[in-house]
């Protein structure tokens, strides 16, 4: 008998703000949930995520619907994939609960519509207050000195966690809230961080700082174009916050907008994944090949752009410390032998070229997190536990403090 192929993703880590609008909803819709099977939406990230936050919950009568025809007959761990007619044809018989995990909802949404299916009767979505708190930071107004724009490595913790602290709030803690702003989201890119900074300085709150993330996984020739990367529905309602909107954030609001539309194969899709122990392992490499050991391409988007904050940052005169987070560098050792650090060097030397070229100094943390300071030593998830954030926020900040 054939396997099923394991498209689940290898989730360690979770923003807090996601697991607690998840809870608030389950404890909202229990009598209607506990009784129907649940279909969850979207058999990737979040959907993994989803099944994971319900099996925590003690919750286990789910399956998976997906569009993408290449995870039909596939599962997510122990749940079965099935495409959208499979659901149609079941909720013909039983009623099934809908909820859709992915956060470009809209879609989805007006596909079930049109079926005559009804929301938050026969199918659900979960927001959670991620865009509205990005938002309210954007917006806060502050003394000026320290603004810090990366991805999810600032808003993410281990869902083994006791301090649920993230880092984005360590380090304002340690700076101080009144002198430090943090403008994170995951899967956000260098050019979305040129526009939002752009936007900030329009908005009369120039930083004298900027420390910003250049992630090696936002720099693959792909990740710029993945419709979870997009982020529309947030950079629009950062756009409307925007006094003086410039023609580069409205052709990115253009280029964002079709982004999102594109559907992108990820790469856990790959025919000759297996069952078992040796599909993680499989995975785990991927990983890393796929995030890490590509040939970086210094024309690429995500570099193009980090050329941009510098020049806006010379012409605002703004100090900029550009810094690559953490990686697991002993879990991608084990897997690929010499041959990961050797890649991952050469990658690394290529944005450390850049860097100096603008007359500035790459802060390297790449080497700075034993393994047992990640979410999950021996998973590929480069989010840093509450020990390894706590070591983050110490180099950041010294790094910070000879400017200011």
């Amino acid at each position: 008998m054939k396997e099923s192929i394991n498209f689940a993703w290898p989730v360690t880590s979770t923003n807090r703000e996601d697991y607690e609008a998840f809870c608030e909803w389950l404890d909202r819709k229990k009598e209607i949930v506990e009784k129907k099977q649940i279909a969850i939406w979207g058999a990737g990230i979040r959907g993994t995520e989803f099944s994971l936050f319900f099996r925590k919950r003690n919750y286990h009568d789910i399956i998976f619907v997906d569009n993408n025809e290449q995870k039909w007959g596939g599962v997510i761990d122990e749940f079965p994939i099935i495409s959208p007619e499979e659901l149609y044809q079941k909720m013909m018989k039983e009623k099934a609960k809908i909820l859709i995990s992915a956060e470009a909802s809209t879609d989805i949404e007006k596909q079930l519509q049109e079926k005559g299916y009804i929301k938050d009767k026969d199918f659900f979505t979960i927001k959670s207050c991620l865009y509205e708190k990005y938002v309210n930071e954007f917006e806060r107004e502050y003394k000026g000195e320290i603004l810090i724009m990366g991805d999810c490595e600032f808003s993410k913790i281990s869902m083994k966690d006791i301090d649920l602290t993230n880092l984005g709030e360590m380090i304002k803690a340690k700076c101080g809230e009144d002198r430090t702003k943090v403008l994170a989201m995951h899967g956000m890119g260098l050019r979305a961080h040129y526009n939002v900074l752009n936007a900030q300085i329009s908005n009369g709150m120039k930083p004298k700082v900027l420390l910003v993330m250049v992630n090696l996984d936002t720099l693959t020739g792909k990740h710029h174009l993945l419709p979870r990367s997009q982020h529309v529905e947030l950079l629009r309602m950062v756009y409307n916050k925007t006094e003086n909107r410039d023609e580069e954030f409205e052709e990115y609001m253009r280029v964002v907008e079709e982004r999102s539309k594109n559907i992108q194969v990820e790469f856990f899709t790959h025919k000759f994944q297996t069952e078992g122990e040796k599909a993680k392992e499989i995975k785990a490499k991927n990983y890393f090949r796929i995030n890490y050991m590509y040939n970086l391409n210094v024309e690429t988007e995500g570099l193009v752009y980090l050329r941009k904050i510098f020049e806006k940052a010379r012409e605002e005169n703004i100090d900029v410390i550009p810094f690559v987070p953490p990686v697991n560098y002993t879990v991608g050792t084990k897997l690929l032998g010499e041959k990961f650090e050797v890649k991952y060097k050469q990658n690394l030397e290529k944005i450390r070229q850049i860097v100096e070229e603008n007359k500035k100094e790459l802060l390297d943390l790449s080497y700075c997190l034993g393994v047992d300071m990640f979410a999950e030593p021996e998973t590929p998830d480069e989010t840093a536990n509450e020990v390894g954030r706590r070591r983050m926020t110490e180099l950041l900040y010294e790094a910070i403090r000879k400017l200011v």
